[in-house]
């Protein structure tokens, strides 16, 4: 019996990871749509500039912006170069959030390019916009 509870367990679990996944790759192709041939060029050309051992900034694309309180969840375009896994060569998603202090500052909207910092090692602070 305890092999049914653990297998159902497993199967909701590999579910919800599907169904998130698909959700994210219909709204990638959906955004990267709306790019213009000029906008996908400058992604694709962004310099990579290493500022440390495995963390970087490139350019980024703002495609979405969500308030949330004071500050807003944003979803960004970027262009894979430097990581090695199945999203290099491509136009991919990144979620970075920002002030509302610092996005009235700096007036980021939706269509702005920005400067992104990467780094995929660190649990904190790996994904974001920097001015």
């Amino acid at each position: 019996m305890s092999y049914v509870i653990i297998g159902i367990i497993i199967g909701a679990i590999v579910g919800v990871v599907f169904v998130i996944a698909k959700k994210d790759s219909k709204e990638l192709a959906e955004m990267t749509a709306k790019l213009t041939e000029e906008e996908k060029q400058r992604l694709e050309n962004a310099e990579v500039e290493f500022v440390e051992k495995n963390a970087w900034t490139q350019e980024a694309y703002v495609a979405k912006m969500t308030e949330k309180g004071g500050k807003y969840d944003v979803r960004l375009l970027w262009f894979n170069k430097t990581m090695n896994n199945n999203e290099a060569g491509t136009i991919t998603i990144a979620d970075a959030s920002l002030k509302k202090a610092d996005q009235e500052a700096h007036n980021v909207k939706v269509g702005d390019f920005v400067k992104l910092y990467i780094a995929p090692e660190k649990t904190v602070g790996s994904i974001k916009i920097v001015f």
